[in-house]
């Protein structure tokens, strides 16, 4: 289960589904069913683990009414649990299992911005000829405008969302996994030892993904940044504007979104980047993990210099 296909396929399969059922178990048990599709359809179908995972409920967690994915939080309520057998369970205990439901809820919030992105790129790229073809019209003025405000602001969204699942992804899956590896060549010696490397191990993947005590107001500001791409996919898919235009159809098509909305979502984007640089510039800047590393690769090439200033308007 290493390569994590499956993972992709179930986010993605919660992405398009609906529910219709209000009975909590009812539509818990749809969701389970969702996980298990997955595991078949990936590379993991012959793993003899995968029937360990199951999803379930969090503690506390307030189970949406409808699981429509408008809000970055939308599957919050979910935890993804593994069934673990002696001796592993002295390791793998309640409470790690609960660290690592945390991580998997918070690749659900990337991925489904992610996602989002690319529903807004299928719905402009197609209109983009068509304009460009009638550029000079006499109704190219402020509609053309508009467009290239939509335009610009799916780049610099898409360009923060991205760069937060390359640091993510690869942190997780290549720098600490490594350093894990290494220490249970190197550190472990009995059990002992190996509860403190895989503790190490977790906190650090804690760490990576904003998680810790030390990064909340961090991940607060990742997650009100992720929810304006969810937003902004809900002004183009959302109401009348579908993913396939037809010529004649992109001006009026492009006259129906709620321009106010969508600046509206550019400065709640620009506030939160701002929000987040000045937690960066007051970060410690050693590690290998933290804001300090994650902006270097959101900054790499100047990207926030010139006319990509951070929190420029129009």
């Amino acid at each position: 289960m290493e390569l994590a296909d499956w993972a992709d396929l179930f986010v993605m399969s919660l992405w398009n589904h609906r529910c219709y059922v209000t009975e909590a178990d009812q539509r818990l048990s749809e969701i389970q069913g969702l996980l298990e599709l997955s595991l078949q359809r990936s590379s993991c179908e012959r793993d003899l683990h995968k029937d360990q995972l199951f999803v379930y409920v969090k503690e506390h967690a307030v189970m949406p009414l409808s699981t429509f994915a408008t809000g970055v939080r939308s599957f919050s309520f979910i935890g993804l649990g593994y069934r673990v057998d002696w001796p592993i369970n002295i390791i793998l205990t309640p409470s790690a299992l609960k660290l690592y439901a945390d991580i998997f809820s918070f690749l659900i919030q990337v991925k489904l911005a992610a996602f989002s992105l690319a529903d807004v790129w299928c719905s402009l790229k197609d209109s983009m000829d068509l304009i460009s073809q009638n550029r000079h019209s006499s109704l190219h003025g402020s509609k053309i405008q508009h467009f290239h405000i939509l335009i610009k602001t799916r780049h610099q969204v898409n360009h923060f969302v991205s760069t937060l699942q390359q640091y993510v992804q690869s942190h997780l899956s290549y720098v600490s996994w490594c350093r894990f590896l290494e220490s249970l060549n190197h550190k472990v010696k009995d059990m002992m030892d190996l509860e403190t490397v895989h503790m190490t191990y977790l906190m650090d993947s804690l760490h990576i993904c904003f998680l810790s005590d030390e990064t909340r107001t961090v991940a607060s500001i990742i997650e009100s940044i992720l929810q304006c791409a969810l937003d902004f996919r809900f002004c183009l898919t959302g109401g009348t504007w579908e993913v396939k235009q037809y010529q004649g159809d992109a001006f009026s098509k492009l006259s129906k979104i709620n321009i106010t909305q969508v600046l509206a979502i550019k400065r709640a984007f620009d506030k939160n980047l701002k929000e987040l640089h000045l937690c960066y510039l007051k970060s410690p800047k050693h590690g290998e993990f933290g804001l300090s590393r994650f902006w270097e690769y959101l900054n790499y090439n100047e990207y926030y210099s010139d006319a990509n200033e951070i929190g420029k308007s129009w």
